[in-house]
């Protein structure tokens, strides 16, 4: 009996998923391209336009830093702008919004003109939150391919010294997963993560997030939208025009 319960059941969510299948419209993702049912069930939509690489430095699992060879996102439809990079054995992706990248640059600054006027303390406790906070989207998965978790979190700026070298640093609070419908057993939360910045990558990235080049980026996005949808007009327009029997001589 309980078999048969089950077995009823999956055919209801099989039939269930082909008519959504079947029905869906037509999506599109970062880049403008046309994203079918399946594709985005199985493969996922792609969110984010990668745009440009930025080096930075994460801690492993040993708890030492690490440099990572990451990557800069934007995503066209939020308007949020930020970066993917590794920490520990898991994969992120931190994205802020225009006002929340405006502190980060600002930041960035501060940092710069305070070490070049020797301004810099040691005090770890004050530093790593001297330049102020902001909100992220956090986005997080064991491989890249996976990012099932999600998050609203806050971020502070400042910088640090290992060593005897001071680092600037964007300091992302760890939050609770708040993704819908995920299993039991998966991964809850993540920990607080830290990106370590040299004088140049500090720099690098801040460009990086500059609106102009973002702006160019949205300007690419929305031409790819509007002519996918053009098409699909034309297209209609085409077919639902007058009946004509073509062999008719």
């Amino acid at each position: 009996m309980k078999k048969n319960v089950k077995i009823t059941a999956f055919t209801a969510i099989l039939i269930t998923v082909l008519a959504a299948g079947i029905t869906a419209k037509t999506k599109y993702d970062a880049n403008g391209e046309s994203v079918s049912f399946w594709k985005e069930l199985f493969v996922g939509k792609q969110k984010y336009v990668e745009y440009d690489d930025v080096e930075l430095q994460t801690n492993n699992v040993f708890q030492q830093q690490k440099q990572r060879p990451s990557t800069m996102i934007y995503d066209p439809v939020a308007k949020r702008a930020g970066v993917s990079t590794y920490f520990e054995t898991m994969f992120f992706k931190f994205s802020f919004s225009e006002a929340d990248r405006e502190i980060i640059i600002k930041a960035v600054d501060l940092y710069l003109d305070d070490f070049a006027n020797k301004r810099l303390i040691r005090n770890n406790n004050k530093t790593t939150k001297m330049y102020g906070k902001g909100k992220c989207f956090a986005e997080f998965g064991t491989v890249k391919l996976m990012m099932n978790h999600e998050a609203n979190t806050t971020f502070k700026t400042g910088y640090r010294f290992e060593k005897k070298s001071p680092y600037f640093v964007i300091s992302v609070q760890g939050a609770k997963d708040e993704a819908p419908n995920q299993p039991k057993y998966t991964v809850k939360d993540f920990p607080t993560v830290t990106m370590y910045f040299t004088r140049a990558q500090a720099k690098d990235f801040a460009a990086k997030l500059n609106q102009d080049q973002l702006n160019t980026l949205q300007a690419e996005y929305e031409e790819k939208i509007s002519g996918f949808q053009n098409k699909i007009i034309q297209e209609k327009e085409e077919y639902n025009g007058p009946e004509k029997d073509v062999y008719e001589e």
